[in-house]
């Protein structure tokens, strides 16, 4: 979870990590909310470090959509496709301002902590894409459950307004949310109006207020429900 809500969306907070060797840090690069980092397709040849902001990997799939594969925020390192000389697999946009840290992925490997900094993300990366794909197959309700629980967990911020819930600082549409779990715009509405009914969710874009125990036993309603 991050330390602070500015990290997410402070365009004065474009520090690079510690771990990052001054003598390696390439000067920053910075996007706008909807610009894209790099494309999928394309060669990849620098690693990212994410300094501050929210980026959304996409991807397309085999009926024609595009799909959201996963949401990256501070300290997270992207273009890891250049380790190994290929392309990107997935384009990269910005949901929020963000401010990256390039480097050059061979130089980042011959520092022993920048290496396992990378290693450690890699491993964060594949930890969310397995759980989604083992969310594929549960109903839509429960994969939206889902995807804010985890939401919660990599960006969520303790809310001052209610005791246990997390305050989600995310400009994400409906279409975006829908992109995320594999559904339809229209459904996403229809959930997102019954877990806020439930007590599980409450704001909209932007700022969303999530309820983990709720959004816990919603995830087990919604599974009950098809069983």
């Amino acid at each position: 979870m991050l330390d602070t809500f500015s990290t997410l969306n402070n365009p004065g907070a474009c520090t690079t990590p510690d771990v990052v060797p001054a003598t390696l840090a390439l000067p920053t690069r910075t996007l706008n909310p909807d610009d894209v980092l790099y494309e999928a397709g394309r060669e990849a040849a620098s690693l990212y470090v994410v300094n501050y902001g929210v980026l959304k990997a996409v991807v397309p799939t085999s009926l024609g959509r595009d799909r959201i594969a996963d949401l990256y925020g501070p300290g997270d390192v992207l273009g890891l496709a250049s380790l190994d000389g290929g392309d990107h697999a997935e384009t990269v946009q910005a949901v929020h301002e963000s401010c990256l840290t390039p480097l050059d992925p061979q130089q980042a490997m011959n520092d022993r902590n920048l290496r396992d900094y990378v290693l450690q993300s890699f491993a964060r990366q594949l930890r969310r894409s397995r759980e989604m794909l083992n969310e594929a197959e549960m109903p839509v309700g429960a994969r939206v459950t889902r995807a804010f629980l985890r939401l919660a967990h990599q960006f969520g911020q303790p809310s001052d307004e209610t005791q246990g819930a997390l305050k989600l600082p995310l400009a994400l549409t409906h279409e975006d949310l829908a992109d995320l779990t594999g559904s339809s715009r229209v459904t996403i509405t229809r959930i997102l109006g019954e877990l806020r009914s439930d007590g599980a969710l409450e704001g909209t874009r932007g700022v969303y207020i999530a309820n983990p125990d709720a959004l816990e036993q919603a995830t087990d309603d919604y599974v009950m429900q098809v069983l």
